[in-house]
């Protein structure tokens, strides 16, 4: 599958999965123990909703939680694992094979 998503106002290009694995079930199953010991059971919820293209709003409302709330997890999900993006996030995560920056 190819395309484009925007998730936050952020254009990102989609392109095919190399992984069987991947290429079978393009969908999260689970996170890595490495993520898991790193982020809290609440800081896994938002990386969850992150993961489904959810946006801040939407990730409070179905939290139950405000949209400063969500914004602070992300900053510290961010710092945790070192990324400045929520697609970087989804790859830190789940796994995605990373992509060498361009010249």
């Amino acid at each position: 599958m190819t395309g484009e998503l925007i998730i936050g106002g952020q254009r990102y290009h989609l392109v095919p999965a190399t992984e069987p694995a991947l290429a079978s079930d393009p969908r999260p199953t689970a996170v890595p123990a490495s993520a898991v010991q790193l982020l809290t059971a609440r800081e896994l919820q938002v990386v969850s909703c992150i993961s489904e293209g959810q946006g801040n709003k939407q990730i409070a409302a179905k939290l139950g939680i405000s949209t400063w709330t969500v914004a602070a997890h992300l900053r510290r999900i961010f710092a945790k694992l070192g990324v400045d993006t929520r697609a970087a996030v989804v790859s830190r995560c789940f796994g995605a094979p990373s992509v060498p920056p361009l010249p």
